[in-house]
């Protein structure tokens, strides 16, 4: 039985009938985010000053057209935008397995600060608004906008737009995943990946389109895209932090075999299983594409060939 831990997210059921005004995205637009690096203790986007939670964000803007929602998944204009790194993420460290539920929660909020300083500006610069998502750490099973999530779970709701992380979630997993240093820190950034394709329009798009999917293999594939490109903007996120969270060579890696281990084939046990989030394989792969790069573009799951996101 497959884990659902990682990436679960839930739209709206009125996806089918959303045309919220976005641009059809016809054509990729915008400048290119300068990329700023430096040398050991120099950090790019030192003048930005993160916004406060936002509990009431404006609604999550989708495609007007089918032809809109496909644009704006395989051209959308923040692939033509850089993050900004090296940046300095002044959050401090504490044990995400045996840490209380406020502490937990207020150090996931810290966190929020710093994604945000590595994705505001270049979402803001393709046209979009990137409101900061609010975490709720919770210890038992829990009803949200987006119906009810377990206590082994994370997840973006897109109906609230919030973030939900379970206490518990470590624990399940062997100590050999549990001990990564900076796991929850990286689940949470594949979360925020979920908002930045929320906000950006892709995450109504991709759900317009998997709902008129031939196939559910068709569905289940699109749903990958989703999944695997969030794991890919979480591997941006890390590359950008990762001086300032003082990351070893060794943790990166160990993060990698976390996002394998998280592999719809590996939770499973089945070498075969095809589900929606992505093999072991493809999951570490995308990982590392964002680990290798500054781009948005290197995340753009949706024009990869198939057997990238399997």
């Amino acid at each position: 039985m497959v884990l659902l831990v990682w990436g679960v997210l839930t739209v709206a059921s009125t996806l089918r009938d959303w045309v919220q005004q976005v641009p059809p995205a016809t054509q990729t637009g915008g400048s290119t985010t300068t990329t700023t690096t430096g040398g050991s203790g120099s950090y790019a986007n030192e003048s930005y000053s993160p916004p406060a939670a936002d509990t009431n964000p404006s609604a999550v803007p989708g495609p007007r057209t089918l032809d809109a929602a496909e644009n704006l998944l395989t051209r959308n204009p923040v692939y033509d935008h850089n993050v900004p790194t090296p940046t300095n993420c002044p959050m401090g460290s504490i044990d995400m397995r045996s840490a209380g539920r406020s502490a937990m929660q207020a150090h996931l909020n810290d966190q929020m600060a710093c994604l945000m300083r590595v994705f505001d500006d270049p979402v803001t610069a393709a046209g979009f608004e990137l409101p900061r998502p609010p975490v709720t750490v919770y210890d038992q099973p829990i009803r949200t906008a987006c119906g009810d999530f377990s206590d082994v779970n994370a997840a973006y709701c897109t109906a609230d737009q919030r973030i939900y992380y379970a206490q518990p979630l470590l624990r399940a997993f062997p100590s050999q995943i549990a001990n990564t240093r900076y796991a929850a820190e990286m689940i949470i950034a594949h979360e925020f990946g979920h908002a930045v394709q929320a906000r950006t329009a892709m995450l109504v798009s991709e759900k317009v389109l998997e709902q008129r999917a031939p196939s559910e293999a068709a569905g289940l594939e699109l749903s990958r895209r989703t999944e695997v490109q969030a794991d890919c903007l979480a591997g941006l996120y890390v590359s950008s932090v990762a001086q300032s969270q003082e990351l070893g060579a060794a943790e990166i890696t160990a993060l990698g075999t976390l996002a394998y281990n998280l592999g719809d084939d590996v939770l499973s046990g089945q070498i075969d299983y095809a589900a929606g989030h992505g093999t072991g394989n493809a999951r570490r792969d995308w990982f590392n594409r964002g680990l290798g790069s500054a781009s948005i573009g290197v995340c753009n799951s949706f024009v990869a060939d198939a057997s990238e996101v399997r």
